[in-house]
């Protein structure tokens, strides 16, 4: 039996997944509470130690991201509940073991729980670092990505990346000042999560900073910066034209 909480604010929502907890999953998971702000949601967590947190991403005024920066999440799974678009959900995708949108359909809530079990007693990583490592910090100006290191964590600001290069499964981070960093997710993963922060995908084995940009040469090569060349496709040089034309204008 899985103990579980809900955090939401919203009270219908809760009632809805409770009756749908009960119904579906009466047998596989027992609801020791359901919480609806923050504070609440932090004090239960630490009350009743539950396996698994159904956790909204908005919380009034905080998200979900602010409970977890204040729990002990080792061994804790976490699904997020959300009414967030097609980005928010891709960038959480990942990182949680699952994400349900509201209204919650009763087979794919099952589906998640099915998940959940088969995570029990498993030995990866913090769930609470997982789902930090995806998230972009601070306001626009000054926003930050975490990327996960061999001793941990590194906070780097969006605008220090130049340009980042697909290995394979992994992505491989250039960075102003300091080398280059190789993190295990896509670089379709990170396509999706810098969506909006001005980063330009073009070819499909690199995305780059358009701000970093100081030349473009017609044979379809983006020279950055930090004297780094990138290809640009054929299919997508005029859209990057057209990308880069824009940001001139704004600036």
């Amino acid at each position: 039996m899985i103990d579980a909480v809900i955090i939401d604010d919203e009270p219908h929502c809760i009632r809805y997944l409770s009756h749908l907890i009960h119904a579906r999953l009466g047998n596989r998971v027992r609801l020791v509470g359901s919480f609806d702000n923050i504070h609440a949601g932090v004090d239960g967590i630490r009350a009743h130690s539950p396996r698994l947190v159904f956790l909204d991403v908005q919380l009034g005024d905080h998200t979900g991201f602010d409970l977890l920066r204040q729990v002990d999440t080792m061994g804790l799974a976490i699904i997020f509940t959300t009414a967030y678009d097609r980005y928010a959900v891709q960038a959480f995708r990942f990182s949680a073991v699952d994400y349900l949108l509201k209204p919650v359909n009763g087979d794919d809530l099952e589906e998640s729980i099915g998940k959940v079990a088969a995570r029990t007693g498993s030995t990866g990583p913090d769930a609470r670092y997982t789902l930090l490592a995806q998230q972009l910090y601070g306001p626009p100006s000054g926003r930050k990505i975490a990327l996960p290191s061999p001793e941990g964590w590194d906070y780097v600001p969006v605008a220090d990346i130049t340009w980042c290069q697909a290995e394979g499964n992994y992505t491989l981070f250039h960075l102003t000042g300091r080398k280059p960093v190789l993190v295990s997710q896509t670089l379709k993963t990170y396509d999706e999560l810098l969506d909006g922060c001005g980063f330009f995908r073009v070819h499909h084995g690199s995305l780059i900073n358009l701000s970093r940009v100081v030349r473009y040469l017609r044979i379809g090569v983006a020279v950055m910066d930090d004297g780094s060349s990138v290809d640009v496709s054929t299919r997508r040089r005029e859209a990057f034209v057209k990308a880069m034309n824009v940001l001139k204008a704004e600036r």
